[in-house]
């Protein structure tokens, strides 16, 4: 199983939604900014969610998207169905094997059966506001931030001595 970035933005979208729920509605331009998500994108993911009732759109002056369900309604397993617009595990991962594929005559397809139950059931039970709650805020890297790291620089200026750098490592450490 691999969820699609599709999936974890829209995560991200509405784990935002439940950490601002008092400055709700948020635009996808407000949230797309602060999740570092492109606006396009999250507009479109957003169109999923108001069809799938998660969300709704609020038009007017104070235009955009509230909770059309509780957050804490919402389980990580339909929100990653929804947008992946399939089943997350629906079958065997041995998908040309001609064992037929089930519990009975596969072992290997008996412990991904298994497998996949157990996870599917952490899913389930794990909300979008147990998310929010228990995830750390931060934003979506760009590709330049992802290969040197967030407010890195390429290397230490010359001017930088080992404690600084200890000292700057222990503050990052400690704001993560």
């Amino acid at each position: 199983m691999k969820v699609t970035k599709s999936s974890a933005y829209a995560l991200h979208a509405l784990m935002y939604m439940v950490r601002h729920s008092t400055q709700l509605p948020a635009t996808a331009g407000t949230i797309a900014r602060a999740e570092g998500i492109p606006s396009d994108y999250l507009v479109k993911i957003f169109r999923q969610l108001v069809k799938a009732r998660f969300v709704r759109a609020v038009r007017g002056r104070k235009r955009g998207y509230v909770f059309a369900r509780a957050p804490e309604e919402i389980s990580l397993l339909d929100l990653f169905e929804v947008v992946e617009g399939h089943p997350l595990f629906d079958d065997c991962f041995l998908r040309h094997c001609e064992c037929g594929g089930t519990v009975e005559n596969c072992c290997i397809f008996s412990t991904w059966a298994e497998a996949t139950r157990q996870i599917k059931d952490l899913l389930v039970q794990t909300s979008v506001a147990t998310a929010a709650w228990n995830h750390p805020e931060h934003r979506f890297l760009s590709l330049s931030e992802s290969l040197t790291g967030p407010g890195t620089k390429e290397g230490p200026s010359p001017a930088e001595s080992p404690s600084t750098r200890s000292a700057t490592a222990d503050l990052r450490a400690q704001a993560s």
